[in-house]
């Protein structure tokens, strides 16, 4: 069981908990919280799931912190010994960003939480707030390391952008791409396949979703290298879709038309390998090689050697025709709102 909950990441709160808190428990764990300013909620919180809620905490410009947030503690206690605390911060405009951080002292828990000030899970990238979700953990650098030495490991980053919703879900497993999904707050938006792919080989061309349009991008590296990199590239994702859909569909194509042309052929290059490889073998049936050549032994592990090297790669390559980048016609990135009359597009937008 143990070796399941460090796969999965789950940090034991799937287990039962052993038994509800009890009033000497709930003193013991929230003193340290009490010493902070931070007060226990009972009404909301759970003592039979073992969770403490604290009354939430409003944050302004004026303050340390620097940006208005209301700041929500929430205590696990699954069983003695082990905590999860996790701090919900919600923006002034509307965007929610989490820390969590687990651990045997939930004085030391509160100490990391209280080291990452909550204006540094928001940022600002051309008018649009960013919130991000972090998980803290502690660093390697052995027991005579300060409690707030730690790991941000980046989990979530979300942002709303002209009547769009993008989140990015990095995968921590190494090798495997993070996830894009961009979700449109109005139906029967249209974006175009090349939306994120014009920025650069490490961003996928979009797939519609059931809910909107899902993409992946690629970022090397180890932690915390990984997630400052990830931020890095989360933050042009933003400023680009920014500029873009804040702008008519048909300047999209006239600023990057040369760029969409690139992503085609880069789009066409599987299937032009795959096209290659066929006429390289019929053309190979014109050419007499010797039975004991080292070159016909090669050709004769090349299928399965090509075989292999395909089921091992993490994301195969869509064998695919892409569409000709062509000039978008329609006026706006939401239909509705293309015929709405002007103040109700305000309304949509902000």
């Amino acid at each position: 069981m143990n070796y399941a909950r460090l796969l999965t990441g789950s940090a034991g709160l799937d287990a039962p908990p052993t038994h509800p808190l009890t009033h000497h428990e709930i003193l013991g764990l929230v003193r340290p919280f009490t010493h902070r300013g931070f007060h226990v909620d009972l009404d909301a919180s759970e003592r039979i799931n073992r969770r403490l809620i604290f009354k939430p905490v409003t944050h302004n410009e004026a303050d340390p912190a620097g940006v208005n947030a209301c700041e929500v503690l929430q205590l696990d206690n699954p069983r003695q010994g082990f905590s999860v605390l996790t701090r919900t911060l919600t923006h002034a405009c509307g965007l929610s960003a989490t820390l969590e951080t687990q651990g045997e002292d939930p004085d030391a828990l509160l100490a990391r939480i209280e080291a990452v000030l909550p204006h540094q899970q928001f940022r600002s990238v051309d008018g649009t707030i960013v919130a991000l979700n972090y998980r803290l953990i502690p660093s390697d650098s052995g027991k005579n390391a300060a409690p707030t030495a730690v790991t941000r490991e980046l989990l979530r980053g979300v942002a709303d952008i002209a009547g769009f919703t993008l989140v990015l879900r990095p995968a921590h497993v190494k090798g495997y791409p993070v996830e894009i999904d961009i979700t449109p707050k109005v139906a029967g938006a249209e974006l175009p396949e090349d939306l994120l792919a014009v920025l650069g080989w490490a961003w996928s061309p979009l797939r519609k979703s059931k809910a909107g349009w899902s993409g992946k991008l690629k970022v090397r590296g180890a932690e915390p290298e990984l997630s400052r990199a990830i931020e890095a590239r989360l933050e042009k994702t933003v400023a680009h879709l920014t500029h873009t859909l804040t702008q008519p569909p048909a300047a999209y194509h006239d600023a990057l038309a040369r760029a969409r042309w690139v992503v085609a052929l880069r789009r066409s290059l599987p299937l032009l390998f795959f096209g290659g490889l066929i006429l390289g073998a019929a053309g190979l049936t014109l050419v007499e090689i010797p039975q004991d050549s080292i070159v016909n032994l090669l050709l004769m592990g090349a299928p399965p050697l090509l075989m292999i090297g395909a089921f091992g790669m993490r994301d195969i390559p869509s064998m695919e025709i892409p569409p000709l980048p062509r000039r978008i016609t329609h006026a706006a990135w939401h239909p509705q709102i293309e015929t709405a009359a002007p103040q109700t597009l305000d309304v949509q937008l902000t």
